[in-house]
């Protein structure tokens, strides 16, 4: 996926925490990975949330971020997410180095996390996080990307998860034939 794919949902800052309804895992690394390389592009400074962090930076190395590059630069941080602890300790954490980041002249926060399986627990703990998130960041230059795997779920169960990830994001990316389509619940 290019970037060319998402800068239409991103541009005109109206959909500043987005959902991605991914079909597999597999697809999680080239939209993570064309995301941030957006990011970069417009002068962000990026902070992935990763369950796995070696997993992670090395499917967005492989899907052609320059990963290697962005972290000696200091443009990229790939932070552990340890679900077990409080939904808002990650975000308390990067929001020192987000402020230095903004210090150096970077235009703002682009942040995405490790893919959120289709279990109704893992689903309902990243949602908690997510609400974290939102707080610690509301009314500052962030944008967010929120990755969710519907593979397996049934097709109702499938649509009640675009439902219910469209209440608590400003839009959703959903997967069509050959792109993502933007579906702003209204």
């Amino acid at each position: 996926m290019d970037n060319a794919a998402l800068a239409p949902a991103l541009d005109g800052g109206a959909c500043r925490h987005l959902a991605v309804l991914l079909r597999s895992d597999e697809e999680f690394a080239p939209v993570v990975a064309s995301f941030y390389s957006l990011g970069a592009k417009r002068g962000g400074w990026l902070a992935h949330r990763a369950v796995d962090v070696e997993a992670d930076r090395r499917a967005l190395a492989d899907a052609g971020l320059d990963v290697t590059g962005l972290e000696a630069g200091d443009r990229l941080v790939i932070e552990h997410l340890d679900v077990d602890e409080p939904p808002d300790r990650l975000p308390r954490r990067l929001a020192t180095a987000f402020e230095a980041a903004l210090g150096r002249g970077l235009t703002g926060l682009w942040s995405s996390h490790t893919p959120v399986g289709p279990d109704t627990d893992a689903y309902e703990r990243a949602v908690e996080i997510e609400l974290a998130w939102e707080r610690r960041f509301k009314d500052r230059p962030v944008v967010t990307l929120c990755p969710y795997v519907v593979e397996g779920l049934e097709a109702a169960a499938a649509l009640g998860r675009l439902t219910d990830v469209g209440a608590h994001h400003d839009g959703v990316l959903v997967p069509s034939a050959d792109r993502l389509e933007l579906f702003k619940p209204g």
